[in-house]
Formats: C-alpha cells, structure tokens, sequence
C-alpha cells in the first residue's frame, strides 16, 4: 500500500471527523474518490461502497484506489443516489458536495429511511435551507453540525439520524427558520456568527432589486431571524 495519505479539502475533512466509528460507509456521488480512499486509510472504516452518476469519475475513483492498495475494500457502482444500496448494507451514508434539493429527493427515493443507514453525513453546496427542513420534517435530527472556511466560502456540514419524532427545537433559536443550522446554534459551532453575517449581507444586497416584490418581505424576515440569533449569539470574539 503506498503510504501517502490523500489530501482533503477542510469540508471533506469535517465530513471524516462526523463519519468516525462507521464500520461500512456509502460515498454516494464519490466523485474523484477521495472521501472513500481516506476513509479507508485513516481507519475510520472498514469498507466502503462508492458511487456516481459518472462512469468517468468511477474510472478515477477507481484508478487512485487502485493507486493506493484499497480496491479489495471499495465496491464501485454506477447509479442513481441511494438506489444502488440494498436495504442495510451499511451503516452511514455521505452525500457531500451536490444541491440541498437533489439530496432531499434521493433520501425520499429511499424505501426505508437511508437504506437502513444509522447516520447520514451531509454537505450542500446550495439550497442548505431545503435540505435542513427536509430532515427536520422527516424526522432526522441533526445530531452535530461544522462550518468550516475554504478560501471566502463557508460551507455547512450535517450529521443526521433518523428517529421516529422531529427534533427539539432549541429555545430562543427562530421558529422554523432553516437558513443556518439550531444544531450548530445549540452547540455554539465555530464560524456560526460569521455565516450568519454572511448570509445577512447577501440578503441586504438582494433587497436592493427585490422592492415592492414579494420577495421584500421573504427577505425581511430572513435578516430579522439572522439578527436574532447574532444578537444571542453575542459580538463575535
């Protein structure tokens, strides 16, 4: 086996950390292959299932696994989302880097919740809102969540669990408000003050163009339910 651990990005790093103590992990949407060589290397777990809509990424996948002495412990497949799992095959699930809406439909293409999965770890590039108030309203909790900083982009990170009831919603957290994590707000996530003024500034940017629009008073409310969480999250340290 060649020694040299792959490198991660801080994102796919965060994704690793939430995905320690899994015994079988499925990188759905593997991409170049790099989450499932380093889980692998770094012993996070024992076997992987990678897959991918792309023959092309498939064939990279394969050939850095194959570089670094893994592929007896990787099962590649080609398809569509969770579909290529069967029912309890593993017992976490990865679908990092793709829109918050493709991940809300292939969890509700599921025949039972994460194909039997106990955990899913979860990275949107976008629509983070949809994606957060899917899981809340199917009965996931979001059990940890990071944000992490990669050049000026903040990108959210989320370990769900399904469970049979919705999750607590934290106290003096905005009511139904999915734009950042209450998670994240529970535990006082690094980089939650700094997101949450990022988005604030985007929206303030947007009402620019959006006056006399519905879209004025969506993102009214957006910023009002920004402002309360920075105010008790307190002046950034």
């Amino acid at each position: 086996m060649n020694a040299r651990l792959v490198h991660l990005t801080p994102r796919l790093t965060a994704a690793l950390e939430l995905l320690n103590g899994s015994v079988c992990v499925a990188d759905i949407g593997t991409d170049h292959g790099r989450l499932a060589a380093a889980l692998l290397q770094r012993g996070i777990a024992e076997r992987v299932i990678a897959s991918d809509v792309s023959e092309p990424s498939l064939r990279k996948a394969e050939a850095l696994l194959g570089y670094i002495g893994l592929s007896d412990r990787v099962s590649v497949r080609c398809g569509d989302g969770l579909s290529v799992l069967k029912q309890g095959e593993c017992d976490a699930v990865a679908l990092l880097g793709m829109g918050g809406t493709l991940m809300c439909r292939l969890l509700d293409a599921c025949e039972v919740p994460l194909m039997g999965a106990n955990v899913a770890v979860l990275q949107p590039m976008r629509a983070q809102r949809d994606i957060r108030a899917y899981l809340y309203r199917h009965c996931f909790h979001i059990t940890d969540e990071r944000i992490v900083r990669e050049g000026d982009r903040l990108y959210q990170v989320l370990k769900a669990v399904p469970k049979n009831t919705v999750q607590d919603w934290p106290d003096r957290f905005p009511q139904g408000f999915f734009d950042v994590g209450y998670t994240a707000f529970e535990h006082r996530e690094a980089n939650l003050y700094a997101l949450c003024m990022q988005q604030r500034e985007q929206h303030l940017k947007r009402m620019e163009s959006a006056r006399n629009t519905d879209g004025e008073a969506r993102l009214t409310e957006r910023i009002r339910a920004l402002d309360q969480i920075l105010n008790e999250l307190g002046p950034e340290e």
